[in-house]
């Protein structure tokens, strides 16, 4: 063969050889779900956010102000306006909120799965358009039962419940991604049954798809135990997925689970903790994803969700104020949230038994006007910590970590 045409042909082959690879890595990355439709979460029946429920109808959609006192006492409203035009997608699951009386809720929510929507995940529609499936959940019911006594409620139930409450959700957010999320990245938002459940997604279907895994901006995941090796950010609950540790970092995970400092219940802790001595739960503060002590920005309810507001220990005077005439017209005349800027802290700690927590605290000042204490304990059951309050303890902190998370995605696209 003449040797140019030998050239030649070494060059098609190549090239024939590119194309093939071409092919086979854009295979690889397809839409796992492509043609995807779900029976149940198709419309928007079965939804408490979606962009196209209607604005009343839409449990993210709501007043989402809070007024902040500052140390002197003096106090301003920070409004929280959506954004106009997101370029990226949350969906978040809610955790265990359901009153039904079952092992599982149904498929009509209450205001207690509303409310707290609202009151978690609400604030991130500053940066996202917001995705939140109503799921057949574990039911609080049942959560009671089973903290009152291990054999009121059978491990088969109990398992049984899970299942069913994971195929929604899965199915849920396969159909969001089949026909919602047309290649935009997306964050991950949980708590508690919800986080659970989420990590249970990103370990089975999310890290085993390339297509998912790349459009996965940022799991926040507080209130459940995500595990990883000691002194590692990675490994454990999820094969790749690794810890948050700067705010520019995508594909990544933040959870955390907050207890006061100080906090008697850790001697018994539900939360932190690992079955595994070689793994411990993984802790990443969202005001300091590197570490250390840094100001968490809360914002709290005046009024948590009903049964939420029912099993919470009584403390502080209800709101801002030390004064609880001065919360009540507030209450009445201004924001149903609050902050205060600079007074409450955070910091990853593992204490000696193990726990990794988020310790939170309150820098209490008997000359500043603001209340020196907020709920968070839960009643009759101990180890839980500030448990009810995870999010509300950071939210601010979470959301601008998830701004700029979602800015440094796009930057890369």
């Amino acid at each position: 063969m003449h040797p140019v045409l030998a050239v030649a042909g070494r060059a098609a082959g190549a090239v024939a050889l590119w194309l093939l690879l071409l092919v086979a890595a854009s295979a690889a990355h397809a839409n796992p779900y492509a043609g995807y439709s779900s029976a149940t979460y198709g419309g928007t029946s079965r939804w408490l956010c979606h962009p196209q429920l209607a604005t009343w109808n839409d449990s993210c959609r709501g007043t989402l102000d809070a007024i902040a006192v500052e140390a002197g006492g003096a106090w301003s409203i920070r409004e929280s306006r959506p954004a106009t035009d997101a370029k990226v997608d949350c969906f978040y699951v809610y955790p265990t909120a359901s009153t039904d009386l079952g092992a599982n809720s149904d498929f009509f929510p209450g205001d207690q799965e509303k409310q707290t929507t609202l009151m978690q995940a609400g604030r991130y529609r500053e940066v996202c358009r917001m995705f939140a499936p109503v799921y057949r959940q574990r039911t609080l019911t049942y959560l009671a039962l089973d903290a009152l006594a291990d054999s009121l409620v059978s491990d088969e139930t109990a398992a049984r419940a899970a299942e069913l409450a994971y195929a929604d959700v899965r199915d849920a957010f396969r159909h969001y991604i089949a026909q919602h999320n047309q290649g935009r990245g997306f964050l991950l938002i949980g708590h508690s049954q919800g986080s659970r459940l989420l990590s249970r997604l990103i370990a089975e279907e999310i890290e085993k798809q390339p297509y998912l895994a790349q459009r996965l901006i940022a799991a926040h995941l507080p209130g459940f135990s995500v595990l990883v090796p000691k002194g590692a950010d990675a490994g454990g609950t999820f094969a790749t997925t690794p810890a948050c540790r700067h705010a520019a970092q995508t594909g990544c995970v933040v959870a955390y689970s907050a207890f006061r400092q100080g906090d008697p219940e850790l001697a018994t802790p539900r939360f932190g903790v690992s079955p595994d001595p070689a793994l411990q739960a993984l802790c990443v503060n969202p005001a300091a994803l590197a570490g250390g002590n840094a100001v968490l920005e809360p914002h709290m309810p005046f009024a948590m969700p009903p049964a939420f507001a029912l099993l919470l220990k009584p403390r502080g005077s209800g709101g801002p104020y030390a004064s609880a005439l001065h919360n009540a017209l507030i209450l009445k005349s201004y924001t149903p949230f609050f902050t205060v800027p600079g007074q409450v802290s955070g910091q990853c700690v593992v204490n000696a038994a193990g726990t990794s927590y988020l310790e939170v605290r309150i820098m209490a000042d008997p000359a500043d006007p603001r209340a020196d204490d907020y709920p968070g304990e839960l009643q009759i059951v101990t180890g839980w910590g500030l448990h009810l309050v995870d999010i509300n303890l950071a939210a601010g902190n979470l959301v601008k970590l998830a701004r700029s998370q979602s800015q440094a995605w796009l930057a890369r696209q």
